[in-house]
């Protein structure tokens, strides 16, 4: 090949190269666009622009938010009798019923919602399921609709209102390659029992260590804490309030890019197992982990928590949304859980490096985030006007974009419009310090086989087991 066609091969590449990332700004540029609806609470343009003046925002974002009257929203007509529901599982597919769906469909005492996005089948149907088409979206009224991209994750939020408006006191979220594995949800499903909680000064824990896998780490999981001890002592405490609970997931379970590319062969799956004996455990204030939107219980005084931002990539948004609305809880007395393993994934083909490349916000900012979260405090005086004071800090400190504090109020007043009951704050101490049972406790996992890179198909045991029975108590 002669010079002058390597050279125009080069400068057409170099121009291709150029012409991607126009449009994939442009591409994103679409998600910056401000505009702000004339039902608008909050004047979000005078927000933003005092957002831009040095050592004016803190006032300035309390006179626009504290004086929201949130009974003044008006209300939607209730739906009828029947088409009312008190536990309900949302998830969002493009694809045909998967197995999956369709076992969850089968689980009785609970209806499902199936939200639909541009690339879903337009012939999407199951007997058992309620579908919302891209279309029937639009009838519904919400005004977080318009504020909602397509070939997004978060259009799962319009599910959870869907449900919430038809009556649902508890939701279970998952996703179309995940199932529970008994064939039934098994999760506390109350807000108050009596539980094991870590008893530490941490910022974070590793909820997947307790559960018997301790080298390996939830999606999300800060980076530079990987390496941390783990917490053997927990205290039992009785009446615990726990509004959110997860489940770990045996068979692929939420890890991280990184994990994937240096932990397993390629085109391997990951099929580990966590202990099912250990118990429940629970996370105190000022502790955090993250949670996912994969295999998640969510009971009525948790249910504002379930909102999906939009201005983060996909890999980043539930984990995001989880860490808001743990720091939340702590306002209303309750706390995070996780429970043993009661679902298996079987997970959808993934992109391992563009997983990678997704996750970036994860490994720069998670730590940041915690330890933000952790200090973050608001005098407002009701809950309501709290979730929309962190929203806007969020955007402050560079986690969101002001199109996720919009959201988040437009998500708020459709939660008014439905009927759904605002939560009332209190923030006395729930950490039981002064009432355990039995002293603390000292608990020491059994560890499980996992996954390690040039071992194949075979898991393998590389920290010494336990020994004595499955969990060793010992009060102190």
């Amino acid at each position: 090949m002669s010079k002058t066609w390597i050279a125009l091969a080069l400068i057409s590449q170099a121009i291709l190269i150029v012409l991607f990332y126009q449009m994939s700004n442009n591409g994103s540029s679409k998600t910056s666009e401000f505009t702000v609806s004339e039902d608008s609470l909050v004047n979000w343009k005078e927000l933003r622009s005092n957002m831009k003046q040095p050592n004016g925002t803190l006032d300035a974002k309390y006179k626009l938010i504290k004086d929201i009257n949130w009974k003044a929203i008006p209300r939607k007509p209730a739906p009828s009798k029947e088409q009312m529901h008190e536990k309900w599982i949302v998830l969002t597919t493009i694809n045909s019923p998967t197995a999956d769906v369709k076992k969850l469909a089968s689980i009785e005492g609970w209806k499902v919602v199936v939200v639909g996005d541009t690339k879903t089948p337009a012939d999407w149907s199951h007997p058992k399921c309620v579908f919302l088409s891209v279309e029937k979206q639009k009838s519904l009224g919400f005004r977080i609709h318009d504020l909602l991209p397509y070939k997004s994750y978060a259009r799962k939020n319009l599910g959870y209102l869907y449900a919430i408006q038809h009556g649902a006191k508890i939701i279970y979220e998952t996703d179309d390659d995940n199932s529970p594995t008994s064939g039934k949800i098994t999760f506390y499903q109350q807000e108050t029992g009596d539980f094991y909680v870590y008893k530490t000064d941490s910022m974070v824990v590793n909820p997947y260590e307790h559960f018997g896998q301790s080298t390996i780490w939830p999606r999300g999981y800060p980076l530079d804490h990987i390496a941390d001890p783990p917490s053997h002592s927990y205290m039992k405490c009785p009446k615990v309030d726990t509004s959110i609970q997860q489940g770990v997931v045996n068979g692929d379970p939420d890890v991280d890019a990184i994990f994937r590319l240096t932990r397993k062969d390629k085109d391997v799956d990951l099929k580990v197992e966590f202990d099912a004996e250990a118990p429940p455990v629970v996370l105190p204030p000022k502790t955090m982990a993250p949670f996912n939107s994969q295999n998640t219980l969510f009971t009525n005084k948790a249910l504002w928590g379930m909102l999906l931002p939009i201005t983060v990539a996909f890999r980043v948004c539930d984990i995001w949304r989880g860490y808001w609305a743990q720091r939340l809880l702590w306002d209303l007395g309750s706390q995070l859980s996780f429970f043993p393993p009661n679902a298996v994934q079987f997970r959808n083909a993934h992109n391992y490096l563009a997983d990678f490349i997704d996750e970036k916000m994860l490994y720069h900012d998670s730590g940041r985030l915690v330890e933000f979260l952790i200090n973050w405090k608001s005098e407002k005086p009701d809950f309501f006007s709290r979730v929309l004071d962190l929203s806007v800090a969020m955007v402050e400190h560079g986690f969101w974009e002001m199109k996720d504090a919009m959201l988040t109020e437009a998500w708020l007043a459709d939660l008014v419009s439905i009927g759904y009951k605002m939560p009332a704050i209190n923030t006395e101490p729930r950490s039981c310090m002064k009432n355990t049972q039995g002293g603390d406790t000292l608990l020491y996992f059994k560890e499980k086989p996992s996954a390690y890179l040039r071992a194949g198909k075979e898991l393998k045991i590389v920290v010494p087991i336990q020994t004595g029975p499955v969990f060793v108590r010992r009060e102190v």
